[in-house]
């Protein structure tokens, strides 16, 4: 049976494309089916809506890879293909279609020559050119006073419609400043050819047991048709966290989408894994997030790249080439440094945190008494980066500098035992008063992804501590006991892919199989029955926030293929 999906849970989109198509109740004009272009702050370009007898009809959607097909009451039709990465072809039948640009300050729009119009969204940095391929264009852009000293726009609706005949063509082209006709292949050829990209991506999938193999093509979808081509910021080709509404990379995120694909396409995963690379900054700093428009750097992210990449190198040896180690080497030595030279308090091994951005647990509860705050989890990934780093200097003969390294990951590992280990259980520190912070979030079981490095008697605390989250769907973030536990509490309750992934790892490496498999086949059980959400609730399974989030369809298939 070939892929079909619901646009209102996944986006209709290509690789490559910065076009998406999607069922969202939060458009500016209402709940309904909106075009979305994902330059910049992913704005809605046009509410669509099929049209007939001076009423907006409502309609049933059929999604493929290829083909979005809406299906209005009363009969007729209208299709949907994204042609090449820049282009949407429209065909309709016995039916016309109305779009409607959602009105801002300084959106205009105007007429070309030779008939078609252009809708300028300045503020989002993009145009878009509408053109009638067959049928009748009608555009209502009313030219009237705005809030400011200029004329604009007032409203711009656009009505494609059948003319003498029973079926139109348009096509939207994206453009920035200057609009150059395309050559225009059939609507067929277009779809033809989305859907031969699509198979091409398919092949070399990782083969997943039988009951999954429906959502590893879903999961394989979501990762394909979230990916769009370099521009601006975006000096690789990126894999959104979504094309729904987290349309950014993150500066941990990427990293699962690396290690999903790094068997099923290598440049596609390196490019994942180095994406923020790019954009370091003199001290060494990353970006928190970034699009093709915008980048952040005010906040940080966990250090869990070393992590990422050892995992990738041990699954697909083809990848640590000498010219990959040596780029690696760069982006994380920097990378680290950064750390351990501007993340640490005075007289501290231990790197804190400004924020529960920082951490990626937004609002965990060990976030809940300030900061500057040390936790343990950032403290464990950079030991294992520093460790990653002092064997990629020893491959490239570095020997002094792999030294260095070990001695830093050794710091790292007494420092957090002698200072965040009480008794049964990893803690935070507030710095500069050095007074102890207890909760009850899964935050202080991420230790756990050091394995064997960690004494015997704190992993088997770990374990137990861990086995006090797990619930029929997985690891809670906040204990399920807890009095912070929220069932729609975002880092304070939900289950959610890295947190989830990260400890089981660490439980394998500990030989701690049969509660990891545990923790695996429910994940992937719950993706199997509620899609890549954000994160779930850990009571019911029920998916929150974003609906197609790539770190959970990938992690979906890492878990699928090799755990499951």
């Amino acid at each position: 049976m070939s892929l079909q999906f619901d646009i209102a849970k996944c986006p209709f989109s290509r690789f490559g494309s910065y076009f998406s198509l999607s069922i969202i109740d939060w458009g500016e004009l209402g709940k309904g089916l909106y075009l979305h272009t994902h330059h910049g702050n992913s704005p809605r370009a046009f509410r669509i809506d099929p049209f007939r007898g001076g009423e907006v009809l409502e309609f049933e959607t059929h999604a493929t890879a290829s083909q979005l097909t809406l299906k209005p009451s009363g009969g007729g039709e209208v299709a949907f293909v994204i042609s090449g990465k820049g282009t949407v072809r429209v065909r309709g039948r016995g039916v016309s279609l109305r779009l409607e640009m959602p009105k801002e300050r300084w959106t205009t729009a105007h007429e070309l020559p030779g008939g078609a119009w252009a809708f300028n969204m300045s503020r989002h940095g993009v145009q878009l050119a509408l053109e009638m391929i067959k049928g009748k264009l009608n555009v209502d852009a009313p030219w009237e006073q705005g809030k400011g000293f200029c004329k604009e726009s007032s409203r711009m609706v656009a009505m494609l419609a059948p003319d003498g005949g029973d079926t139109f063509e348009a096509a939207i082209d994206e453009f920035t400043t200057t609009w150059i006709r395309s050559e225009r292949p059939a609507f067929d050829a277009c779809r033809e050819e989305a859907a031969h990209e699509h198979a091409q991506w398919t092949k070399g999938l990782p083969e997943v047991a039988s009951q999954y193999e429906a959502t590893r093509d879903l999961a394989a979808y979501v990762n394909w048709s979230a990916t769009v081509e370099p521009s601006g910021y975006l000096t690789r080709r990126t894999m959104l966290m979504s094309k729904m509404g987290m349309c950014n990379v993150y500066g941990w995120d990427h990293v699962f989408n690396a290690m999903a694909h790094c068997r099923h396409d290598p440049d596609l995963a390196w490019d994942q894994f180095m994406v923020m690379s790019d954009k370091q900054d003199q001290y060494g700093k990353c970006p928190s997030s970034m699009n093709d428009r915008e980048i952040r750097y005010t906040f940080s992210n966990p250090p869990v790249q070393g992590w990422a990449l050892r995992r990738m190198w041990d699954t697909s040896p083809a990848l640590r080439t000498p010219e990959r180690m040596a780029e690696a080497y760069d982006y994380l030595s920097k990378w680290s440094n950064w750390l351990c030279n501007h993340r640490t308090w005075p007289g501290h091994v231990l790197p804190f945190y400004t924020h529960g951005f920082d951490s990626g647990w937004d609002n965990s509860t060990i976030f809940d008494e300030g900061v500057p705050v040390i936790t343990p989890d950032q403290a464990a990934y950079l030991a294992i980066q520093l460790d990653v780093l002092a064997d990629i200097a020893h491959a490239m003969n570095r020997e002094d500098e792999a030294a260095g390294w070990r001695q830093k990951r050794d710091g790292m590992l007494t420092a957090l035992v002698e200072k965040l280990w009480k008794g049964d259980r990893f803690v935070g520190m507030l710095l500069p008063s050095g007074k102890i912070v207890e909760c009850e979030s899964l935050i202080t079981c991420m230790p756990t992804v050091l394995g064997r490095w960690l004494p015997e008697s704190i992993r088997t605390s770990l374990v137990a501590r861990i086995r006090e989250h797990l619930t029929e769907w997985g690891l809670a973030t906040e204990k399920p006991s807890s009095s912070k536990y929220m069932e729609n509490g975002y880092w304070r309750g939900p289950i959610w892919a890295p947190s989830t992934m990260l400890i089981v790892t660490g439980l394998l490496d500990i030989g701690e199989d049969a509660l990891a498999k545990t923790i695996v086949r429910a994940f992937c059980r719950m993706c199997a029955d509620n899609g890549f959400h954000e994160n779930f609730d850990a009571k019911t399974g029920a998916g929150h926030y974003d609906t197609a989030y790539t770190w959970t369809s990938s992690v979906f298939m890492i878990f699928a293929s090799q755990y499951g």
